[in-house]
């Protein structure tokens, strides 16, 4: 008798440890995770570089909303600094990050490669793609300290690894030209 409830005790023991770390789980990777709001980045039509958001910037551009979704209107810079705070969290990519060119009064759609689950096979060397889009902090920005930013890259397959995409002080500086 004693063989056997050591058994079930142990069994016992498990089951519960193994809920515990499923609740731990759910709430970890599901139930307690903060969102990202969706994204949406304007670009001047045909532009080719690095792009830097940089976030709670006093002198930077207003909050701008549509429908729920955060609007980036990036300048010819391709720095854009803006009075939002960074999005952080979880976002699925595929349908809340979106990224356009503005051309006339219509916006015209890029693709984008964030991940490795996308699929650059099916694209033209020659077609523009954003690539490596990321949001860290602790980029020391010309004695500006340590600022929260998004990055990404936008140009083609073909010159994706022929380019320098450097910020320089002058293009931090005159970001909004």
């Amino acid at each position: 008798m004693k063989v056997s409830n050591i058994i079930i005790k142990s069994l016992s023991a498990l089951f519960i440890l193994y809920g515990l770390y499923l609740l731990w789980a759910i709430f970890a990777f599901g139930g307690g995770c903060n969102k990202m709001k969706s994204e949406t980045h304007i670009l001047p039509n045909g532009y080719i570089g690095m792009v830097y958001v940089f976030f709670n910037q006093k002198e930077g551009n207003p909050k701008e909303y549509e429908n729920d979704t955060r609007i980036y209107r990036i300048p010819k810079s391709g720095v854009l600094r803006t009075r939002n705070k960074a999005n952080t969290g979880w976002m699925d990519t595929k349908r809340n990050l979106n990224f356009y060119y503005a051309e006339n009064d219509s916006l015209i759609i890029l693709n984008k490669y964030i991940s490795a689950r996308d699929s650059i096979a099916k694209l033209d060397s020659n077609s523009i793609v954003v690539f490596e889009y990321g949001i860290g902090k602790g980029w020391e920005a010309f004695g500006q300290g340590y600022l929260e930013t998004a990055s990404y890259i936008v140009d083609s397959l073909k010159n994706f690894n022929n380019r320098e995409y450097t910020l320089t002080k002058e293009r931090f500086e005159n970001w909004n030209k």
